[in-house]
Order: structure tokens, then sequence, then C-alpha cells
């Protein structure tokens, strides 16, 4: 096996000492089938001139590559190491001038009305037969128009009412930008104000801008030489910051699009199939709305809590939209059509649901490499086969219930003897209402769609090879939380709550533990079995502002605060009591073809010592424990084997510890991704990264050695680094990642390697070295 890693890592350090000359030749750009004897378009580029933030400038050369004419586009594929151009187009100063044009019309578009847009081309021969143009066009915006005052004339009372109190949620204002774009955007926004105010049938056509960009009092004739230097000295300001009036008016006063209706009956078809001959109607009313069915597949009682239409109540597009959604985000059903049929002659509106219905049962299975890490597990890469199946209506109430049963092993870290290290099946079976249950009416009507009720059990058994077996039940109770808030920093929010959260996990020792164990009594207090009875909570914020996407999450467990009231043998023996909390902070940062990941996390866990069990005190259950180390974490270290903090021991052999764990564990990790080719259709990228971090004990036990347990004043001694260079193959529907990582500092090596602790860049090469295979980007992003 050794001969094998070393061969993996010979193969891995020539594709990585590949990259620097990958970006050094990916500028050459071969040119196939091009017209000989005429000059073809090898590059264009547009050059923007004037003072412009980043971002502004970025968005402006966006657009404006958008509008170059397809006979002006340069398409280059990329390969690993170059560049190829086939059939560039003969290049035509017409077609130049015609991205001029459209270029043009951009910039009016977003209030940019003093344009200049000029280009110059230039012929390369130095080519046997080819004439390569290069066009550079150069832009000069101009000044920005903004907008200088806004009126609404609306005519119509109620809608000048509405529209003058909802000012401040315009998307234009004094000073904006004279965009069209914006000014439509504000139009959309009056539209769907009215449509949610009982104006059924009003469609933003209803809605004219009318502008002007001259202030007239400017052109008045004055004789009266201080008039005169006054209106110079506004012409003067005005040519510096430009402004335009826009007034918004209502185009006609048709009464049918300006009748306010309001919510009549409401009809549900929940199982639409084209052909009913010989099928039973079925007609039921369940609180005010009609539920008509011909194979009475699902409950009529489910249906309510879904509609958000209730009689009588003045129409709303958002109650409409907020009905459609929670049908649509069942899963029950394939296809989802709300009919909206106004009553003629009167201000009421009649709906008509028709639900057509998925199939009920999905299977699946699928052959993949995991990228879920745990203790237990550890990290199941290569052979992870799972199979699955989904009952999309479970006992009629449009409940999904799921059965998935996965089969994985772990591959052996460096210097293992031995391929397979661990091997997990496991069984879970979900049910998810979506509704909250019980329902007690405490529910606001605009949350009740965002809840959903968990039912879980799940049992798995894991060996883990030489050292133990280990088999868990779990079931757990639970309610998820979603909501969505859209701005101009887009956040979704997830958080889920389990009570209870019942586990019990029962551990075989075999005889290599207990060898490890005589020599190093200190591990019974970490690998031991027993009850949780606990809590369990998490909350999960994403979200992102231009080119940046931000995750952050906090979660926390708290085991036996209740269930450690009851006494009785069991408990008393077997009943773990700690508290857990752990936080995680991501952002990914995009630049034009770049990117920048950054990620923090910090987790606790504390066993207290009032747990009755004195072989549980010591520390959290081994299964609740943090580890470093894998592909996703700290990448210089195989699995399991960095910490805890400054400790040197030995990982095979008498008196050794194969696997490292902690209470606590701190860690950071950047990474730079940047693009290399794309060979066979494969997009490859590669990335430069560095790995900040460690694990550590808070409690001290009998034969724990100090340097384990974390001190503020250790900090610096105790944490790891490690950095590397990796490649990415992206396959569309999964990344391949493969990552080689150096030990920068190393505080925890094996007493062989004793002399490099701590030490700065000790390790020689292939010697303090780390290859891993992983499958998607790592740390969430």
């Amino acid at each position: 096996m050794h001969s094998g890693h070393s061969f993996v890592h010979t193969i891995l350090f020539r594709l990585l000492l590949a990259v620097p000359f990958a970006l050094l030749f990916a500028s050459c750009t071969i040119v196939k089938k091009y017209p000989e004897g005429k000059p073809f378009v090898y590059k264009t580029n547009i050059n923007l001139i004037g003072d412009f933030s980043s971002n502004e400038k970025e968005n402006l050369l966006s657009g404006l590559e958008d509008q170059l004419d397809d006979s002006m586009i340069v398409r280059k594929l990329d390969k690993l190491l170059w560049k190829t151009l086939k059939h560039p187009p003969v290049y035509d100063s017409l077609n130049a001038d015609k991205s001029i044009v459209f270029m043009r019309g951009l910039l009016k578009a977003e209030g940019y009305f003093n344009d200049s847009i000029y280009y110059k081309h230039k012929f390369d021969t130095s080519q046997e037969k080819q004439i390569r143009a290069t066009i550079d066009f150069y832009v000069k915006p101009g000044k920005l128009y903004k907008l200088d005052s806004i009126v609404y004339n609306l005519r119509e009372p109620e809608l000048q009412r509405l529209a003058d109190s909802t000012q401040k949620d315009a998307f234009i204002k004094k000073n904006s930008p004279f965009s069209k774009g914006l000014i439509a955007a504000e139009r959309e926004r009056l539209t769907d104000l009215y449509r949610n105010n009982g104006y059924l049938r009003f469609n933003s056509d209803e809605l004219i801008g009318v502008w002007d960009t001259l202030d007239v009092s400017l052109l008045r004739p004055t004789l009266d030489p201080f008039e005169q230097l006054e209106l110079l000295q506004k012409l003067r300001a005005r040519r510096e910051k430009p402004t335009a009036n826009l007034e918004i008016r209502l185009r006609s006063l048709d009464s049918l699009r300006l009748t306010k209706y309001y919510i009549g009956n409401v009809t549900i078809y929940p199982d639409v199939i084209p052909d009913t001959t010989g099928l039973k109607r079925n007609e039921k009313v369940v609180e005010g709305i009609t539920v008509v069915q011909y194979r009475k597949r699902f409950k009529s009682k489910i249906f309510p809590p879904n509609v958000h239409l209730p009689r009588g109540r003045m129409y709303s597009q958002e109650r409409y939209f907020h009905t459609l959604n929670a049908f649509n985000t069942l899963g029950t059903w394939r296809l989802v059509n709300i009919e909206q049929i106004p009553r003629t002659g009167e201000d009421t509106v009649d709906f008509i649901i028709n639900l057509t219905p998925a199939p009920k049962y999905a299977f699946n299975t699928t052959l993949e490499s995991s990228v879920n890490q745990s203790v237990i597990s550890g990290n199941l890469l290569g052979l992870s086969l799972n199979v699955g199946l989904q009952n999309r209506n479970f006992a009629k109430t449009a409940s999904t219930s799921s059965t998935n049963a996965r089969y994985g092993i772990e591959l052996g870290n460096k210097g293992s003897s031995q391929f397979v290290q661990s091997k997990q099946i496991s069984l879970t079976h979900n049910i998810i209402f979506p509704r909250f249950i019980p329902d007690l009416g405490l529910i606001p009507d605009r949350f009740r769609d965002n809840f959903r009720t968990l039912l879980s059990f799940t049992a798995a058994n894991t060996e883990r090879r030489l050292l133990y077996n280990l088999t868990t039940i779990n079931g757990a109770w639970g309610y998820e939380f979603r909501r969505r808030t859209v701005s101009t920093a887009n956040k979704n929010l997830l958080a889920t709550v389990k009570f209870p959260n019942i586990e019990y996990s029962y551990l075989i020792r075999r005889d290599s533990l207990d060898s490890l164990i005589k020599y190093n009594p200190s591990l019974r207090n970490i690998f031991t079995d027993g009850f949780i009875s606990s809590i369990v909570g998490s909350v999960t914020i994403t979200g992102g502002k231009n080119n940046n996407q931000n995750i952050f999450r906090v979660n926390m467990e708290e085991s036996g605060a209740l269930t450690g009231l009851i006494r009785n043998s069991f408990l008393d023996k077997e009943l773990y009591r700690f508290i857990k909390v752990d936080a995680e902070f991501a952002r990914l940062i995009k630049m034009r073809k770049t990117s920048l990941a950054f990620r923090m996390f910090g987790g606790i866990g504390y066993e207290f010592d009032f747990t009755r069990n004195p072989d549980k005190r010591n520390n959290l259950p081994f299964f609740k424990q943090y580890f470093s180390g894998g592909p996703n974490s700290m990448r210089a270290w195989a699995l399991r084997r960095l910490g805890p903090g400054s400790s040197i021991k030995e990982f095979i052999g008498t008196g050794a510890t194969p696997d490292r764990y902690g209470d606590m564990q701190l860690e950071t990790n950047l990474e730079y991704r940047f693009p290399i080719g794309k060979p066979f259709g494969i997009l490859v990228n590669g990335a430069l990264f560095t790995d900040i971090g460690n694990v550590w004990f808070l409690k001290k036990a009998p034969n724990r050695p100090a340097e384990e347990i974390f001190k503020l004043s250790r900090l610096g001694k105790d944490i790891a680094i490690g950095a590397g260079a990796g490649l990415r193959f992206d396959l569309s529907f999964f990344v391949i990642r493969f990552d080689y990582a150096y030990k920068i500092k190393d505080p925890s090596p094996s007493p062989a390697n004793a002399a490099y602790q701590n030490k700065w860049f000790g390790y020689k090469l292939f010697d303090g070295d780390q290859f891993q295979l992983g499958i998607n980007y790592p740390f969430i992003f």
C-alpha cells in the first residue's frame, strides 16, 4: 500500500506542478479554419473611460459586451494549456458600427445621454497566412442623468393615495439614476401594490412615464447681465450634474380595470385526470371550501390550511401566490393551476384550483462518493450506495415519507496497512408533515406555510476496523421553519428544533481497542456508549449581496437536563448529560474569473460534572466529539489525525491513539480559486489554500496530558497550519476534487517526527504532505 500511496502522491504532485505552466500558456491561442487573405476578428476589447466604482465598471463592461454584434464576438475554446479559435468571423467595420449603435442604446437606457463611442482596429500579419484583427472600442458614457423630481399623477383617488403612502418603498427617488430599468421596476411595484389591494385586472400597461431632461427656465431670454451670469452658472452646474424630471401617469380611466374585487367561492379538484367517465363525483365542503374528488386519494381536511383566500376578503395578489406556492412546495402535485373567474357585472372573483397529482412513489438509487464526515463514519469516500423510496402522499395527507438505506466505506489514511478502514450500513425513515402539528391556531396565517413537522427514525451500524463496532438507534420529533427575505441582499432563514431527540449507542470494543486501553487508560473515558435524551436546535442564514455569498449557522444540543431528574439504574449508568454549541461562517467572493472562499468554525461541548456515571464525566461521548483533518477540514492531515492540542502520540502500535478527538475545535480556511482550462469539455479549475486550526479537550482526566487541554495561553503553540494546491474537475452535476497539502506547522506529530513539532516548514517534501480526494467544494462553498 505504501508504494500505491507514493505513486498517487507523485502523480498528483506532477499535476500540481502543471498549474503554473497552465497559467503561463493559458494566453496562447491556436487559430483554426480561418479565412485566408482576409482580416478576421481575433480579439475585441472594450475600454471604459471615466471615474466609476469597481461595481459600476464591472456592470457597465458586462452590459456593453452583451451589445457587441455577433460578428464581433470572439469565441475561444479553453483547452488545458491553451485556447483554440475556430471559424473566426471576417472583420467588417459595418459590424463595429452596429455594435456602437447597440452600446449607445444600452447607455441611454441606463441614463447616460451624452456618450462618446469610437473604435480603432489594428492588423497583425506576423502569423503565416493570417490577418488577425484586434478591435478596441473606447466608450465614454459621460455624466449620468439623475432624477430631480418625481410626480405621481394617477387621477383616481384610491390609486393616488396608495402611491403616495408607499413612496418610501419606491425604486426611484430624488437623485436616483435616470434608468429605464428602474422606471420599469417602479411601474411593476405600483402594479403589484394595486393588485394586492383588490384591483385584479390592473396591469403595468395602465401606467406610463413622461419625462424631460431640460429646465425650460434656462431658455428664458434676458438682458440683465446679472441674470445672464446666473443662467450661465446654472447651465454649467447642469452639465456637471445633469438631471431629469419624471411624471408617472394613469393611461386611462377604464372602469373594468379600476374595479376593486372581493374573494368569492373556492373550489378544489385535487386529482385532476383527463377522463372522468365512469367515475363517481364526490363533493365535500370543508371550512367553506368545496373539494371535488373522483378517486378519493386525499383527505378533504388537508386543503383549508393551504388555501389563503378567505371568502369576503378583498382580493390580494399576494394571497393568490401564497396559495399557489403552498401547493407547489408540497411536492404531492406535479401541476398546480388556479383559475381566477370574475363574476360578470359584480365585484366578486371565484377561484378554481386544479391539482394534477405527481406519481405517489419515487424510487432512487445512487452510487456516489460521499462527503459526509462524522466521528463514527469518517469519510465515506468512493463506495457509498444509497437506495431510497419516497411516498409523496403518506396516509392521504399530502405528507412525504422517505425510507433510505445506505452502505459505505472509509478509505485508509496515508500510512495505513489496510485500504478499507470503516464500513457503515444505515436505515433511515422520515415523515414530513407540511404544517405545524398539533394545529392549535397559535401560528399566524402569514407564517403557516413556513412550518413543517418532522418525525425521523435511524438505525446504523459502523465497523471501525480492529477498534470497535458501534450500533446507534435514533428517533426524533421536530419542527422546521423556513423564510426567505427578498431585498438587495436576499436572505434565507432555516431554523429547526428536535424535541425530544432520543439516541442510544451500543459499543462493542475489539481486541485492538482493549489492548490500546490497557496501555493508554485515558482511552477508556473516550470510547464509551450510552443514552442521549436531548433537545437539538439549529439556525442557518444564507444570503449575499452583489458578488458575495454568505452562510452563517449555529447548532446547539443539550442532553439530560430533564431526563436526568429521573432516577433509575439504567439512566444513572447510561445517560449522558452535556451541552454542545458550534457556529460556522463562510463567505464566497466572486470576481470576474476567480473567487475567494473563506470559512471560520468554532465549536465547544461540555459534559457536566453531575453526570452520574464517572466514566462519562470527562468528555463528550466520542461520537459527539469534534475531529479534524480530511478533505473538508485541515487537508494537510488525514482524517482524525490532528491534535488534540500539542500532544505527541503514536497512531499505531502499543499505547497508540489511532483517532484524535476533542471537546473543542477552532478552524479557519482560506481558498483562492482560478480557471485553468476546459479540456474535452470538462471545466478544470485550480486552487491555492491554507487551513488553520486544531481540536482540544476541556477537562482534566486521569492519564490525560496537559498538552491536550485547551488553554488560551497555549493557543499560538497549539494551532496547526497547512497549505497546498488542488485541481477541481467540474462535471456539472458534481465536482471531483484533488488536493495536495503540506504541514507548515504541526503541533501534534508522531514520536518519530517529534523534532518537527511546531517547527515552521520542518518536514521534507513528501514527508509532511497529504493527498486528499473529495467530492464537491470543501466547507459549504
